[in-house]
């Protein structure tokens, strides 16, 4: 591989790790008690309304274990609860409470306020290129990844 080629690689995985964290960074507000991951489980949880642990962890790829811590924590948020399955009491039931669902409420509608505001910063045109752009991007890593 050439200098200009591997230039470029180390460019594009460069930028992108960037840009994702610079994305979530902007869209997902520093609250000091969630994690952008504990986020995105709450989002989860939002989708599908009841969940296992064992189906949380198939989910995100982690272990039982990891499951518990996380679902400890929000527990003490108060941001989800944890119930018993009435078919079956060793099973343990993960929903969202009122205040959770609040939460994503209020980060949804402050998510949209900031998409917003970055459309408009870049533009209708740039705007609808960065799309394009994505698209392909997500339709070239598909086709790779169904060749592995």
């Amino acid at each position: 591989m050439s200098n200009d080629s591997n230039t470029m690689m180390e460019n594009t995985d460069y930028l992108l790790r960037v840009v994702w964290s610079k994305y979530q960074e902007y869209l997902i507000p520093p609250s000091g008690d969630l994690s952008v991951h504990q986020i995105f489980f709450l989002r989860f949880l939002e989708r599908r309304q009841i969940c296992t642990p064992s189906e949380i962890s198939q989910e995100f790829g982690i272990t039982l274990g990891a499951v518990t811590g996380f679902v400890d924590r929000l527990y003490k948020l108060e941001l989800i609860a944890r119930t018993r399955s009435e078919e079956d009491r060793r099973l343990v039931l993960v929903s969202l409470t009122e205040k959770g669902k609040s939460l994503l409420e209020e980060l949804g509608q402050q998510r949209a306020d900031k998409t917003k505001r970055l459309l408009t910063a870049l533009g209708e045109n740039e705007s609808k290129q960065l799309n394009q752009a994505l698209e392909r991007l997500q339709t070239v890593l598909t086709k790779l990844l169904s060749k592995e």
